[in-house]
């Protein structure tokens, strides 16, 4: 068990029980699988191995490609691909999040915080600087073609105010959402 899933079910479900007074784990509010996905609008083969490529390396996991909505070439069944996708679950997820909050966060040079979750149970954001994930420095050739990342985090929540609790337990300190 990953240390920071450890943290989860010994320091932030304790936290959330005495908190929301709840009497059971099973309804307490939890994170639930992290989504990534990279890509773009081009299609070029050379761009869609890179965005592949970098995924896996960033994960060590296989990601899936992922292609063009079938409304925009509504007569041809020939898709384009244009990215990857990859679901992070249980260990895995609780590894990356901590390699994201402790090793890739800190090395953007602009970072201006997290803003607030504007859904009831995902938070979303881009991550536009791909080189802060020390792995793909020494790559740079072969991604520096790459856009941002967008990372989905998913959790079993009911309202906003969940998400921002269980956020703030696992180190996610958002900013208030401005007026």
């Amino acid at each position: 068990m990953h240390p920071f899933q450890k943290h989860y079910y010994e320091v932030v479900q304790r936290d959330l029980i005495l908190s929301e007074n709840t009497s059971t784990v099973a309804t307490l509010p939890g994170p639930k699988k992290i989504t990534l996905c990279l890509g773009g609008d081009s299609s070029d083969d050379s761009y869609v191995l890179s965005s592949l490529a970098a995924l896996n390396i960033i994960t060590g996991q296989k990601p899936l490609l992922t292609q063009q909505k079938l409304n925009q070439h509504r007569n041809s069944g020939f898709r384009n691909p244009f990215g990857g996708k990859l679901v992070l679950r249980r260990s895995v997820m609780y590894t990356f999040w901590y390699k994201l909050l402790f090793n890739v966060l800190p090395c953007i040079r602009q970072f201006e915080g997290l803003r607030a979750p504007a859904h009831e149970n995902i938070y979303c954001f881009l991550l536009k600087d791909m080189f802060a994930f020390e792995e793909l420095v020494p790559l740079f050739p072969y991604f520096e073609a790459l856009g941002s990342l967008r990372c989905h985090f998913y959790f079993t929540t009911k309202n906003k105010s969940e998400v921002v609790a269980v956020g703030h337990g696992l180190q996610l300190c958002f900013l208030p959402a401005e007026k």
